[in-house]
């Protein structure tokens, strides 16, 4: 064969492993996705309570950490009074002790856009983003450099924010990232909506 002929071949299986490659990253990402979704409805059937309520905030948080390969994430709840919002929850290396009740002023950061906006977004490097809030990396020491940040909607009203940070081995989000993180916040939010309402009946009928 000659030497022209077998580079072409050598790039062509190159090509090829690449390929295959991401589409085996593509359906894990898929198996997460589905797999989250049925913790999330899982979640939901139990009796609704507070307790019930943030092991369904924890899922939520998980599940979309899962779905898209990240470690590093955090879960704010909208205080509907101040338009604050209120950090419930932290896994990876965000320190969740430290910063469980930590406010973020109404409409500051990167995810007080998202709730304004009511829209997702993908930040790849905070440093160059206007919206970037750095008075949480200061305050806990922790340093952020790519942000996927979904709201959380239920029942027509944003409830609170899932954001995650830092991509593994230093890779930036992806919009199939995006669609995914929305998607589960969007099915999260009106399992929410649906477990208030239902708290709500029970005691208006105590």
């Amino acid at each position: 064969m000659p030497e022209s002929e077998t580079q072409r071949f050598h790039e062509e299986l190159s090509r090829l492993e690449e390929e295959n490659r991401l589409l085996g990253n593509e359906l894990m990402s898929l198996r997460h996705f589905v797999r989250s979704l049925q913790d999330l409805a899982d979640a939901s059937r139990r009796r609704a309570g507070p307790e019930d309520t943030m092991a369904l905030l924890r899922q939520i948080l998980k599940s979309s950490l899962d779905a898209i390969n990240a470690e590093d994430g955090s879960l704010m709840i909208l205080d509907e009074d101040t338009g604050d919002l209120v950090f419930v929850l932290a896994m990876g290396r965000v320190p969740q002790e430290q910063i469980f009740g930590f406010r973020v002023p109404k409409g500051r950061g990167i995810a007080g856009w998202v709730v304004e906006n009511q829209e997702p977004t993908i930040v790849d490097d905070v440093r160059k983003d206007d919206r970037f809030f750095s008075s949480v990396d200061d305050h806990f020491g922790f340093e952020t450099h790519t942000v996927l940040c979904s709201p959380i909607v239920g029942g027509g009203r944003v409830l609170g924010v899932v954001e995650i940070l830092n991509k593994v081995k230093g890779h930036t989000f992806t919009v199939d990232d995006l669609t995914l993180v929305t998607l589960l916040c969007r099915f999260a939010g009106e399992l929410l909506h649906s477990m208030e309402e239902r708290v709500a009946t029970e005691r208006g009928g105590a």
